[in-house]
């Protein structure tokens, strides 16, 4: 008794807290509950009609009157316990905790009737004696669980509180524990009931009345809930009259044992309260989890959720997911191309939750967006942001925000921190380290707030890892998640993939708060840069091979190249190899007539380099086979032709010749070294 008194808070959060806990969380509960109650009902059914049918052949003597009617009444109210739950079913993924216990409640209500109607289908056969006993203990423990639940059911419809309220809820879970295991001493000693050597039942009359006094208890508890609690009249008066029942059948059965209708009244006033309170409840109920339901699709709708982000890009790879701690959150993140070359990214969390830090959420991440898109830095964006939302936050809420554009040609991230979380980066020959960088104020609280922006370098190959605090408070046995400990977690699933990083992170979170519950949001966004992406650009033209217009047939290539800034000198050597190779198909590939030139050409960005075709349905030629000039003999002494290929040869990078179909396609690449760009000089 000392040791409960001691440890009353501790007893209090395990019965009651983690109880009420486990319900909230697990909605599965119901049509499990469903399906228990529908098996007991069964096997009571069976088992009454067994008993009959060897009555009828005479194995049996005939049950006791009383017995009979009890088992009947019992046997009608599992039936009504079928059909409420039943009509719960449907739609058992949206209740709440609240529903749950009320499900619970009946299905403990219905292995009291279960267990009574077998003991009672039972009593009298010495072969059965020991299960008589063990039955009896089983009952009068299932029942001290039935009260226990009926006063939950109680406390959550009347939603009781303060100082006298708590202490009655304290009172009731030390008294529970209590209750609940002294059943048990009926192994060893007769203190509720004796089965005699005819296996037949009896009270011990000296002692019985203990087993009532949990009853009395949660009758008590309850009126305190009634006169505490804040709930219209008409729930405290339905309450009130309901819980009279049990009370009254214990009363008309203490006049006469046998006839037990303890269970069945319960179950009645189970079914009148569900009748009263209910539909009212579960209205209110479903108008709020549509309009909660309608904030939380509007809110994913929000954030970027289509992965590959920019399946296009091929410099980075970016995934990112919101856990709300509520249906709604307050956290954000987002992703967004500024141009071509610069990814814009939002690490945020508002200070509140729920619907209000949604809808704070919601503007202030359009604000960021809208303000980023103008290619200013992001200590200009936040500082926009924040005078916008000071000039009329009426709410007071604030928002950290880590905001970040990435150069995708060079790697160079610049960013700003207005009191969110560290980054945490890896390098391509390193490991995730948190970043110490630069902290401003939250946004949203003074005015006058300035930021400052950094710089990281991300090579190809870097990871950037973002989050929230979610993540370095989630609960655990050992305390809060911790920085450390997420940064050796990311270290753990630093060879993996962006997707598999924040699902191996959240696995590890979910390990690590397993029973203590997610308290707050958990927004995590991770980026891995793959370094500037090859980018090209494509042009064909199609021409009548005429010597007369070569130089209108080269120019859609040379005007190309100066989109990645081609010297003039290098220019020059390309015209000087491309027009050598459309003179010899103008003149020779359809003498004596002519046809048409297909010229390709596709230029790279990185690496720089282009590549040029030239197709013709001419006389099969192959160029390259034409042996190279011998430059160390006088003009007048080399062979006729074959300079113009020599000179393209030494110009071009790469030269190869296919005969495809009845096609000549001659393929010529150069690729730019960083002394032939002009912007690299």
């Amino acid at each position: 008794m000392f040791f409960i008194i001691n440890n009353i808070d501790k007893i209090h959060l395990m019965v009651e807290g983690r109880l009420t806990r486990f319900l909230n969380k697990k909605s599965w509960i119901i049509p499990v509950l469903f399906s228990l109650i529908i098996v007991m009902t069964v096997f009571v059914i069976a088992a009454f009609e067994t008993r009959r049918y060897a009555v009828e052949l005479g194995n049996l003597d005939p049950l006791n009157p009383d017995f009979a009617f009890s088992i009947g009444g019992e046997m009608c109210a599992m039936f009504v316990a079928i059909m409420m739950t039943l009509s719960i079913l449907p739609s058992y993924k949206r209740h709440s905790g609240y529903i749950r216990i009320f499900v619970t409640l009946i299905t403990i209500g219905c292995l009291c009737l279960f267990l009574d109607s077998l003991q009672m289908m039972i009593d009298g056969n010495p072969k059965f004696a020991v299960l008589n006993k063990v039955i009896c203990i089983l009952v009068f423990s299932a029942e001290i669980d039935y009260l226990f639940f009926f006063y939950l059911y109680a406390t959550y419809v009347l939603s009781g509180e303060g100082k006298v309220t708590k202490i009655a809820n304290y009172a009731l879970s030390a008294a529970f524990l209590v209750f609940a295991i002294l059943p048990f001493v009926n192994f060893f000693y007769p203190l509720y009931f004796t089965i005699g050597a005819d296996g037949v039942y009896a009270r011990n009359p000296a002692t019985w009345w203990i087993c009532r006094i949990f009853l009395v208890l949660v009758a008590i508890a309850i009126l305190i809930e009634i006169i505490c609690s804040k709930e219209k009249v008409g729930k405290k008066i339905v309450v009130s009259f309901f819980m009279a029942i049990p009370i009254l059948s214990i009363a008309a059965g203490g006049f006469k044992y046998g006839v037990s209708i303890l269970y069945s009244s319960m179950m009645v006033s189970l079914v009148l309260i569900y009748a009263f309170l209910f539909s009212s409840h579960e209205k209110h109920l479903y108008s709020t989890n549509k309009e909660l339901g309608l904030a939380t699709n509007i809110q994913k709708t929000m954030l970027p959720s289509i992965f590959p982000a920019f399946p296009e890009k091929k410099e980075f790879d970016i995934y990112a997911t919101m856990n709300p701690a509520k249906e709604v959150g307050g956290d954000f993140y987002d992703f967004f191309l500024i141009d071509e070359d610069h990814l814009g990214m939002v690490m945020a969390d508002v200070s509140d939750k729920g619907v209000p830090a949604a809808l704070f959420m919601m503007a202030s991440k359009i604000m960021v967006q809208n303000y980023a898109m103008l290619n200013i830095s992001p200590k200009e964006v936040l500082e926009k942001v924040n005078r916008q939302i000071c000039s009329n936050n009426q709410t007071e809420m604030f928002v950290t925000v880590w905001l970040g554009v990435l150069d995708l040609k060079t790697g160079i991230l610049t960013a700003a921190n207005a009191g969110h979380e560290k980054p945490i980066v890896k390098k391509p020959d390193g490991h995730f380290e948190m970043i110490k960088d630069v902290h401003g104020f939250v946004v949203g609280w003074e005015k006058d707030a300035k930021f400052k922006d950094y710089e990281i370098k991300l090579e190809k190959g870097s990871k950037l890892f973002l989050y929230t605090d979610g993540v370095t408070e989630a609960a655990g046995a050992d305390g809060k998640f911790g920085r450390e400990r997420t940064v050796e977690t990311l270290q753990k699933y630093e060879d993996k993939s962006p997707v598999e990083i924040l699902k191996g992170m959240k696995e590890e979170l979910d390990q690590y708060s397993a029973g203590f519950g997610q308290a707050d949001d958990i927004t995590m966004l991770c980026l891995e840069y793959k370094g500037p992406g090859e980018k090209t650009k494509a042009i064909s033209f199609t021409y009548r091979a005429d010597t007369k217009k070569i130089e209108n047939m080269m120019q859609p290539v040379l005007d190309s190249l100066e989109e990645i800034e081609v010297d003039s000198k290098t220019l020059y050597k390309i015209h000087l190899a491309l027009e050598e190779v459309l003179v010899n198909v103008c003149s020779y590939a359809y003498a004596p007539g002519t046809g048409d030139v297909i010229i390709k050409s596709e230029i790279s960005f990185n690496p720089k380099q282009v590549v040029i075709t030239i197709i013709d349905e001419g006389k099969p030629f192959n160029p390259l086979k034409k042996q190279d000039p011998d430059l160390d003999l006088p003009a007048a002494k080399r062979s006729i032709g074959g300079l113009g290929i020599f000179i393209t040869k030494k110009i071009m990078d790469d030269l190869s010749y296919e005969r495809d179909g009845n096609k000549n396609v001659l393929t010529m690449k150069k690729v730019f070294e960083k002394e032939e760009i002009n912007n690299e000089h």
